[in-house]
């Protein structure tokens, strides 16, 4: 009986130890403890950066409101306030898209700088300060605002070396125009190009800080971050898997121009993402602290370094990894595959030394089965749990489900019952260390595959596999749960939260992965456990389930007006298929349209004659005159068509979304015969006829696209 008790309380307490080091590593990831506005004036205080947040968020500030100037005001007179000199940056910008499609915008930036004493270059730290119609921006990007003003104001009035510059952009939300913008200008005078940039930006409410992208040759600036960085949360695979994506945010314009930079972001929270609930209600402070005591911080060290030195080109990339969200490590990619032929001597090593077990090639190709069918296993059970969370989902970022935390619990612990339950008939058949090892072949060859495709990676492979076979060769298997759980899991949670349920498959094989290394430890632990484990944890996935399926948030929905002006006629249009809302004025069956490039739902409507835009034309000039403060004016064209602006001439395009216009454009045209030239003028808010929005329903984040009236006129070139 006691020998009985011994096999099952010891592997028992294996498996929650691990358990518990695991919440205890999720645990540290968590951002720290605000600091009350009583603190030291020298300390970054969260309480005192949301003063500013309350100032900036009082509603919707999107270019061509009211509210654009106010918050424009307040952040100028601050930071004069500051000690720096202020100006406010007028520009028209631009950005090419495809397919003839152009984004402009009359940006507003805002320009604040200090001179250094003996500058070898200028910092400049940055943010945006408009935001998406749809909410009032608490996180993104009024956080990262107050975080700049209030870090600037703990950095005190004592000189530094260094030039400081802070840039609040403009028409962020609407394909970062007023950091084009501010590059533009730069083209004028290069000789105020900034040295170094640091971004802060955010996509949701709360959650770490990941400091996410860097420039390339980023070997000594990514060392200068180690050292100055309190709380890092920054990877290399991060920044790998982000240049992947089709993500873009105002450092990227500052990439394409050259300059180096560091871009931080939370993405916890994404309920809040460009919606009504992006409130200061539902900021997390703890993200607005890490935020600024990362600013304040990288700030003192940047101003005091030889900026000329970091950022020169061509002096190496970084591999680097945090752990626990308290120490980051770095050495040089160059590093890569000496580290990696040194793994693999060990692999081989270790197949030779065993060779003389018993049943060796069998033992090692049932690892090597064992750990392919682990993999399949996790990606097949993940994309179950994809198809039931299905009905959950919302249109949001990622189209994540309200209760996406407790889905994604529930796909890790369906993941790891079903792979014990695999793991059993095999550990009671095979032993030694040769199934250890055919199992980790697998992690040979995704270590191989990140080293020549996504070098920035391969530490996630290299690491828990260099550690693995260690413990293999000096017969202590816990040395493989040490990495595995200090890297694996907090990258496990940083890319659950960063994707959210949109690569279900993904989470699932990373899972997988992850559980290859600990073969030797839970081997002991499946045989006298073989049912137990698996039934706890399916029965735990099964509650998380059921707790995610009970978490409810407000609905998104999408509702606009459109009148033609030239016609008379009118309709009520959703980019969404008619809700219990909609369908009071679109109806049971709506007709289905296109508005832009989304398909949409409309119905007709009496119109309301609301005041249009006037179009003249006079030779190959066009004005437009608008009779209402305009957050867009659309120009589509059937045709490509020239045009000239102010003198600037624009590439040739069929379709112009002009944020934030003038009250009179005037344009040269060079069309084609019979051109059609469609605008359409943008006004915010829904008409006073609109059913009221039921309460639980919010307005759904698509630009122009909901809760607006626009206003249609049509001319023939």
């Amino acid at each position: 009986m006691a020998t009985f008790s011994h096999k099952i309380i010891r592997p028992a307490g294996i498996l929650l130890l691990l358990a518990v080091t695991t919440a205890f590593v999720l645990w540290m990831q968590e951002p720290p403890t605000p600091v009350a506005a009583n603190a030291s004036a020298d300390v970054f205080s969260a309480e005192r950066a949301m003063a500013h947040v309350q100032q900036i968020v009082r509603a919707p500030h999107p270019p061509g409101t009211p509210e654009h100037d106010r918050v424009r005001d307040y952040l100028v007179t601050e930071l004069t306030k500051l000690g720096f000199t202020t100006t406010v940056q007028k520009r028209l910008a631009h950005r090419d898209e495809h397919d003839g499609a152009l984004r402009m915008a009359s940006v507003e930036n805002i320009i604040a700088e200090k001179s250094g004493s003996a500058p070898t270059g200028t910092l400049l730290l940055t943010s945006h300060y408009d935001s998406h119609l749809s909410g009032p921006g608490a996180g993104d990007a009024a956080a990262s605002v107050a975080a700049i003003l209030e870090a600037m104001r703990a950095l005190g009035s004592a000189p530094h070396k260094n030039t400081l510059r802070v840039l609040i952009t403009d028409a962020e939300e609407f394909g970062l125009l007023g950091a084009q913008g501010y590059v533009d200008s730069l083209a004028e005078q290069p000789e105020k190009s900034p040295t170094l940039v640091l971004n802060f930006e955010a996509r949701g409410g709360g959650g770490p800080v990941f400091m996410f992208e860097t420039s390339e040759g980023n070997l000594p600036l990514i060392r200068e971050f180690a050292a100055a960085c309190p709380t890092p949360h920054a990877s290399s695979l991060m920044y790998a898997l982000y240049k992947t994506l089709p993500n873009d945010t105002d450092l990227t314009v500052f990439k394409k121009a050259g300059m180096a930079g560091l871009n931080f972001a939370f993405v916890g929270r994404w309920q809040s993402y460009h919606s009504a609930l992006d409130t200061p209600e539902n900021l997390d402070q703890r993200s607005l602290q890490q935020h600024g005591t990362s600013a304040l911080a990288l700030s003192k060290r940047f101003l005091s370094a030889d900026l000329a030195a970091l950022t020169k080109p061509n002096q190496g990339e970084a591999i680097y990894f945090d752990l626990l969200g308290r120490l980051e490590l770095v050495y040089p990619a160059s590093l890569a595959w000496p580290l990696t032929a040194l793994t693999l001597a060990l692999f081989i090593g270790l197949l030779w030394r065993n060779k003389k077990e018993k049943g060796v090639v069998k033992a090692f190709f049932a690892g090597l089965g064992m750990g392919l069918g682990t993999l399949v296993t996790g990606a097949l059970i993940a994309t179950l749990v994809g198809f039931a969370v299905a009905s959950f989902r919302q249109s949001v970022p990622n189209r994540d489900p309200y209760g996406v935390r407790w889905f994604e619990a529930t796909l890790l612990l369906a993941t790891l019952a079903f792979i014990w339950l695999e793991w059993g008939p095999v550990l009671r058949r095979f032993s030694g260390k040769q199934l250890s090892l055919g199992a980790l072949f697998w992690w040979v060859l995704a270590l191989i595959a990140t080293d020549l495709f996504l070098p920035g990676a391969s530490y996630l492979f290299l690491w828990p596999l260099l550690f693995a076979l260690i413990g293999i060769a000096w017969g202590k298997p816990w040395l493989a749960a040490v990495p595995l759980l200090v890297f694996l899991a907090p990258v496990w949670h940083s890319l659950a939260l960063l994707l959210g349920f949109g690569l279900p498959p993904f989470l699932g094989v990373l899972t997988a992965f992850g559980l290859l290394p600990l073969l030797p430890l839970v081997r002991d632990s499946a045989k006298p456990l073989l049912l137990l484990p698996p039934a706890v944890f399916l029965i735990s996935s099964v509650v998380c389930f059921v707790i995610g399926a009970q978490q409810m948030g407000p609905r998104t929905s999408a509702l606009l007006y459109l009148e033609d002006a030239d016609t008379g006629k009118a309709q009520w249009v959703s980019v969404q298929k008619p809700t219990a809302w909609t369908k009071t004025v679109l109806g049971d069956s709506p007709t289905e349209t296109k508005l832009g490039d989304f398909p949409a739902f409309a119905a007709p409507t009496p119109s309301l004659k609301l005041p249009a835009p006037t179009i003249t034309k006079d030779g190959d000039k066009i004005t437009i005159t608008l009779p209402a403060r305009a957050t867009e004016l659309m120009l589509r064209f059937d045709k490509p068509t020239a045009l000239t602006l102010d003198g600037k001439k624009l590439p040739a395009l069929t379709h112009l979304r002009w944020f934030g216009p003038p009250q009179t454009a005037t344009l040269s045209v060079k069309a084609s015969a019979e051109t059609t030239l469609t605008v359409d003028m943008v006004l915010p808010g829904l008409p006073e006829n609109a059913p009221p929005r039921p309460d639980g329903w919010i307005p759904v984040s698509l630009d122009s696209y909901t809760d607006v009236r626009i206003v249609r006129r049509t001319l023939r070139l």
